[in-house]
């Protein structure tokens, strides 16, 4: 019983320590949203079906059966795509077109569904092809 004890205490404290590493608890949303608050002295609360985060003056309450996922971070917030718009768009020769994985897609290529990063005349567009 000692050894499962001291083993438990060990184990959080090892825990509690890589925490104190991280500026931030970021909280990523069912809708991909995140929600953040710093972990210095951060306390997580479950009650009624919602978490409860605080952390000084800044408290985050979140329904569980809204939160997809929780990690520390040293960013406050995540960036990415917050909305995509469908439009007309011309291509020419000069526009480069870029998968969200980065690779550029070959000029000439026929677009599959998905979303890609068009950069055409000076401007950078984030582009759904239905």
């Amino acid at each position: 019983m000692k050894k499962t004890i001291m083993l438990s205490l060990l184990i959080a404290l090892s825990v509690a320590a890589r925490a104190t590493d991280y500026s931030y608890m970021v909280f990523t949303l069912n809708d991909n949203t995140t929600q953040s608050i710093p972990a210095s002295d951060l306390s997580i609360t479950f009650s009624g079906g919602n978490l409860i985060a605080t952390s000084g003056s800044s408290t985050v309450t979140i329904a569980l059966s809204n939160l997809q996922k929780m990690a520390f971070s040293n960013e406050s917030s995540t960036t990415g795509i917050q909305a995509i718009e469908s439009a007309a768009l011309t291509i020419d020769d000069t526009t480069e077109i870029y998968d969200m994985n980065g690779r550029r897609i070959p000029s000439g290529s026929q677009l599959s569904r998905g979303i890609y990063i068009i950069k055409s005349n000076g401007r950078t567009s984030k582009v759904q092809v239905k």
